[in-house]
């Protein structure tokens, strides 16, 4: 049973990572998955990061609207839902330790690839139906794909309005899915039902004071210290909470 404590922390880590997000563009729904699996096992944290990250990404579509690029949005989601049905059915037959391992791993990637930053291939619009069907499989065992997902995405024809909105209608079908297949394995959204409630204003106010503070401060130094604090949290989940208690 989740405690009055450990509500009021994932509030706050709901806010300060959502703020981080709008800061750094991508990293805080990494950053607040890694934290949820500090308190709860993967299979609550991952449907709850989802139930909490889909209200925020709903908010986030509301704004952007106008700038969705829909030809990669309808490819994207063409075979999303097969890739989450494979998905759910691989996180079923995986350990706990496992699945955190997997999700340090992936969190530990998403700082590298931010860290790599650079140029890249511009991937062909029909690409995104294969990225969708994987990103299905992906966001069912790790929850938060979006710091890679962002790689896809960033192309020349698009300005970086079309990439958060983009990126926020990615991250609907990706919690809607997780969501709807969490809750017909048998997950109980209610036993969380307090902390989800407080987490999603959290967010919601987090991004826009993130928004408030962007040109605010030093955006290098708060880079650097945000991917160590991520990095260090990854290398947990790999070490402690996931390589340590499967070999012992």
């Amino acid at each position: 049973m989740i405690t009055v404590f450990e509500i009021a922390l994932l509030t706050t880590a709901a806010f300060c990572t959502s703020a981080l997000t709008a800061v750094a563009g991508a990293g805080g729904g990494a950053a607040l998955m890694a934290i949820l699996l500090q308190i709860m096992p993967p299979l609550a944290a991952i449907p709850v990061h989802g139930a909490v990250h889909l209200a925020s990404n709903i908010t986030r579509c509301w704004l952007f609207w106008d700038h969705m690029s829909w030809p990669i949005i309808i490819r994207f989601g063409l075979l999303l839902p097969a890739g989450a049905v494979i998905g759910l059915w691989l996180f079923q037959g995986l350990s706990a330790e496992t699945v955190r391992t997997i999700i340090g791993l992936f969190v530990l990637l998403s700082v590298v690839n931010g860290i790599g930053g650079g140029k890249h291939r511009e991937i062909p619009l029909w690409s995104f139906i294969p990225v969708g069907f994987f990103a299905g499989i992906l966001n069912m065992i790790v929850g938060a794909i979006a710091p890679i997902l962002g790689v896809f995405v960033i192309r020349k024809d698009m300005k970086k309005e079309n990439v958060v909105g983009t990126l926020g209608f990615f991250g609907v079908i990706s919690n809607l899915a997780k969501v709807i297949g969490f809750t017909l394995i048998g997950f109980s959204f209610l036993e969380y039902g307090t902390a989800i409630l407080f987490m999603i204003p959290a967010v919601i106010i987090g991004t826009r004071l993130g928004r408030a503070m962007l040109n605010r401060v030093n955006e290098q130094l708060f880079l650097n210290i945000f991917r160590i604090v991520l990095a260090l949290l990854a290398l947990k989940l790999i070490l402690i909470d996931g390589l340590v208690k499967i070999w012992s």
